[in-house]
């Protein structure tokens, strides 16, 4: 997915009162640094990642668990789109749009205060992520969304991102009602 800000848009929406897990589950997967871990956790390498997701969603019975699974969910609708191949500049571009939607969205700096007094409590442990590292992930995106007060990504617009929010959003819920789940 592009950043942390349109996981915690799509997050925000999908339960404006979710618990302090639920949103550091929403980018806790993208703490890990090592690409090929990242990958792995992503289940990018995997030939059937619904099934996966499915499997994952069935056992994912707590509000941090279900922040990954949505996490992964929006990645895989984002990257069965938006290609990181087919954008030049990809990462600058999401860059972009993750630090307009910061300073465009009236409740993302609060967000990301609170999770930075995130306890921990809510942690489940999974491969390849550490609560060290969602801390240190959480206090450099927080740092560098206030840095950097730009204007929009010509490539991925607000308007972009608004229909993509509001179009997995609706795939996400209907996707846990074919589930027989509920967030």
């Amino acid at each position: 997915m592009p950043s942390s800000m349109p996981h915690l848009i799509v997050a925000k929406k999908i339960n404006p009162n979710a618990s302090i897990d639920f949103y550091i589950g929403n980018i806790a997967v993208d703490a890990i640094s090592d690409k090929d871990k990242k990958d792995i956790a992503h289940f990018r390498e995997s030939i059937d990642r619904e099934t996966i997701l499915k499997e994952f969603a069935l056992k994912a019975d707590n509000n941090y668990l279900k922040g990954l699974l949505l996490h992964l969910y929006v990645d895989w609708k984002w990257e069965t789109v938006y290609l990181t191949d087919i954008v030049p500049k990809y990462h600058e571009e999401l860059g972009l749009m993750s630090a307009y939607a910061f300073y465009n969205t009236e409740w993302a700096n609060e967000l990301l205060e609170k999770m930075e007094q995130w306890d921990g409590c809510g942690f489940v442990e999974t491969e390849f992520i550490t609560k060290e590292n969602i801390y240190s992930y959480i206090q450099r995106i927080r740092k560098w969304h206030i840095k950097n007060k730009v204007g929009p990504s010509m490539v991925f617009s607000p308007e972009l991102l608004e229909k993509f929010v509001d179009e997995t959003t609706s795939e996400f819920n209907k996707w846990l009602l074919c589930l027989k789940l509920i967030l």
